[in-house]
């Protein structure tokens, strides 16, 4: 099984949430991506930090991102799968912000389940696969 983990579930293993933790630990065999989309939310996050605490920070996320999953970047064909589903979306009246179409796009490329915290936007989604943890 293939695993896309969402920017929301990043920041629970930041902050070592039981919940995101446990669901590494029991996914261990599986598959398990993120992608440069969730990775600039991160940044952006981080950047936000008071100098003092930059540097810890920076290393922390820099560590999460390079020890045990693989970060894919954005493609055409992704921008094409997101294209569909903003229109697909626009033309229900019903909107969710860019980045969760991007990130949305993504997991459906890979055919993977995208694990998040935050579902509200993404049940949306139609083809989306998803699985909530909290």
């Amino acid at each position: 099984m293939i695993y896309f983990l969402d920017t929301s579930i990043i920041v629970n293993l930041l902050r070592k949430k039981a919940s995101a933790t446990a669901f590494i630990s029991d996914h261990i065999d599986d598959e398990i991506i993120t992608s440069s989309i969730c990775e600039m939310e991160i940044y952006a996050g981080l950047y936000r930090e008071e100098p003092a605490k930059l540097a810890l920070r920076r290393n922390q996320v820099e560590y999460l991102f390079g020890s045990f999953y693989q970060v894919l970047p954005f493609d055409s064909h992704q921008a094409h799968i997101g294209g569909e589903i903003k229109a697909t979306l626009s033309q229900k009246g019903e909107f969710i912000g860019d980045a969760d179409v991007l990130i949305a796009s993504s997991a459906i490329s890979k055919n993977a389940v995208l694990v998040t915290a935050n579902i509200k936007h993404f049940r949306r989604v139609p083809n989306l696969q998803t699985l909530e943890l909290l």
